[in-house]
């Protein structure tokens, strides 16, 4: 079965992060990354804060999606929300 360079892409973009939880737990920085559908993809432990610091920049601060899954974040106070791409 061949697939289309358009058909690899496709699944690709599924697994693309549109939000950044960015969690304020006083240690290093740390986020959760949820794809389009709010569905958890990764977290994110960034010793030195660069990557977080540059994600930040370029994402837009949001309110947060009620319907993400948060289930496993002890404070939702120490939280900020960007939307990404």
């Amino acid at each position: 079965m061949n697939t289309s360079k358009n058909q690899r892409v496709g699944r690709a973009d599924n697994y693309r992060a549109k939000y950044l939880v960015l969690l304020d737990n006083g240690g290093a920085p740390r986020a959760l990354l949820f794809d389009q559908d709010r569905h958890y993809l990764a977290e994110l432990i960034d010793d030195d804060g660069l990557v977080l610091d540059n994600l930040m920049r370029v994402g837009t601060m949001c309110s947060m999606p009620a319907d993400l899954a948060l289930h496993s974040v002890a404070n939702p106070l120490t939280m900020r929300c960007f939307t990404l791409g």
